[in-house]
């Protein structure tokens, strides 16, 4: 699992590598709103030492990108991914995050979206007795653990002031739109805290369900190169 020091400049700012100076600066600007002390956010996601190492690498991510030469020496020296195809970045929301594609039905085992009425049904059924302390934590069983306790997305937003764009990408396990590990983390131990789950349990689980899919993009990339 990715560390914050394994982050590039770029991901921790959550651009792309083609990002001019206003996108480099708005994203800075609401990293701050995020990240500040005293935010509500950073309180209920983050302890003190992961906050504080947060805050110092994206001050020196911001004072590398701003600056021109700076920048053009870290993406010649540092940087191994070279920028996307489109030269494009998407925007982001109040809360510091990429807004990611409009959320979709959720999808069942074979790809198709028509599977949120029969979720539904089987929430209606959900033992109120489920052992939460055992088992894998996977997108289906948070949305269903949410939707029994009554909650819905905007109300865990308004919470822990994640966006409800990233809450919904991680119910539906669309890994590929969320943010860095160490941001995914802190996100479910919010979701996890809000509705009552024990984030000690379901954090784990879910991150190695993160991890499994990023390794596997990663190989498949590795071997489309060969």
């Amino acid at each position: 699992m990715r560390g914050i020091d394994e982050l590039d400049h770029y991901e921790l700012l959550e651009i792309p590598r083609t990002a001019t100076r206003a996108e480099i600066d708005r994203a800075y600007r609401l990293s701050q709103q995020t990240y500040g002390e005293g935010s509500l956010a950073l309180y209920s996601i983050f302890d003190g030492a992961d906050a504080a190492a947060i805050r110092e690498r994206l001050d020196e991510a911001y004072r590398v990108l701003s600056d021109p030469e700076l920048r053009a020496d870290y993406d010649a020296t540092e940087c191994c991914d070279p920028p996307g195809p489109t030269g494009t970045s998407r925007p982001m929301d109040a809360g510091g995050a990429i807004e990611a594609r409009e959320a979709e039905p959720f999808p069942d085992a074979s790809g198709n979206a028509a599977a949120t009425d029969a979720l539904d049904e089987a929430t209606d059924e959900y033992d109120a007795f489920e052992d939460e302390t055992a088992g894998e934590f996977d997108g289906l069983r948070l949305r269903r653990a949410r939707l029994f306790r009554g909650y819905e997305i905007d109300d865990i937003s308004d919470v822990t002031k994640v966006s409800g764009t990233h809450l919904r990408n991680i119910e539906d396990e669309n890994f590929v739109d969320l943010p860095a590990d160490v941001y995914v983390r802190g996100f479910v131990t919010a979701y996890a805290r809000t509705i009552g789950l024990d984030p000690k349990i379901v954090v784990p689980s879910y991150m190695s369900r993160v991890q499994e899919s990023r390794n596997s993009a990663q190989r498949s990339r590795f071997l489309g190169r060969r």
